[in-house]
């Protein structure tokens, strides 16, 4: 029976989505170093069952006393986003893959039963349509920044798989697919496009804007990462989920937004800084058939209740 839940990366916004799924039915301890911090948009404070802990996952020692008699860890701590990336690649190789390390070594060092391991859509590389788990993966060529991240997460993948194996560990990955929703913080496209679009300001679109992605709603995807979390029966198993039904052009998705925003914000065009993923749409098969996900928000609706939320907190979340 599962009684305890160690969260790194806990106060990022997807785990924030989750910690609210799940405060109050069972003990929960966030591990973060708060440099993204979305549950200060929670009224959790109150909720005994829920402990946060500030403290970084590259720290082996503290993150194990933190770990100690917790029954799942879910991994979710990242330096993520290309331009975070960009910034400082050597950094996001050595949060990212010894992090992980330092996250499983803890985990068979406490006794912890089940890990559920972040990674990301960007192990497909620069084009990816239907990608199913068992394809390929890929990434561009060494020297590009971009493609820092895909590799760190993509070894971190092994790792867990290696520690499964080898420790008994019941290790799950899941591959999102351009997660969006309320709370979200740092690089997303469409909070910034909806920030910029409430503000009046200019909306970047790169290249020609015909850029494709899949747009999957939180509270879809929290819905999948309860099933990895709960589960018996998907040991060892690699998760694509998204929402290949919420399809859309990078140009597409701005003008939904500038529309629906009832904003006079102008899209501007620009050349694309780096490397660019002209398509990105899993395919989610096994995520149905293993985890009965079913995608429920479709990209109006999603988009609605992310704009209603950064009209009420932008401020913070800009």
């Amino acid at each position: 029976m599962i009684k305890k839940i160690f969260i790194t990366g806990g106060a990022g916004f997807i785990s924030s989505h989750l910690i609210e799924s799940l405060a109050g039915k069972f003990e929960i301890v966030v591990y973060d170093n708060l440099q993204r911090n979305a549950l200060k948009y929670l009224p959790f404070a109150n909720n005994p069952g829920v402990t946060l802990i500030e403290g970084d996952v590259l720290d082996l020692p503290s993150m194990r006393e933190a770990m100690k008699g917790a029954d799942v860890c879910v991994h979710a701590a990242a330096i993520a986003g290309i331009y975070s990336v960009g910034k400082s690649a050597s950094q996001t190789m050595k949060v990212n893959f010894f992090g992980t390390f330092n996250a499983l070594e803890a985990a068979v060092q406490t006794g912890v039963r089940r890990f559920v391991d972040f990674s990301t859509s960007e192990v497909y590389g620069p084009f990816v349509y239907r990608g199913k788990e068992t394809d390929t993966t890929t990434q561009g060529p060494v020297g590009e920044k971009r493609w820092i991240y895909a590799v760190s997460k993509l070894a971190g993948e092994h790792y867990a798989q290696a520690y499964g194996e080898e420790h008994g560990l019941e290790v799950n990955s899941v591959r999102p697919f351009n997660i969006y929703g309320p709370r979200q913080m740092g690089e997303g496209a469409i909070q910034q496009m909806v920030c910029r679009a409430l503000n009046g300001e200019e909306i970047t679109v790169y290249n020609d804007g015909t850029q494709i992605r899949s747009w999957c709603y939180v509270s879809d995807f929290v819905s999948a990462l309860q099933e990895m979390i709960f589960r018996e029966d998907i040991r060892g198993q690699v998760f694509n989920v998204g929402n290949p039904q919420a399809t859309v052009t990078v140009l597409g998705l701005a003008e939904h937004i500038l529309q629906m925003t009832e904003s006079k914000s102008r899209i501007v065009f620009r050349p694309h800084p780096g490397p660019e993923v002209e398509m990105r749409v899993p395919d989610i098969g096994k995520a149905r058939d293993l985890l009965s996900f079913d995608p429920k928000v479709g990209l109006m609706e999603g988009l609605e209740q992310s704009i209603a939320w950064f009209k009420e907190n932008m401020n913070g979340a800009a």
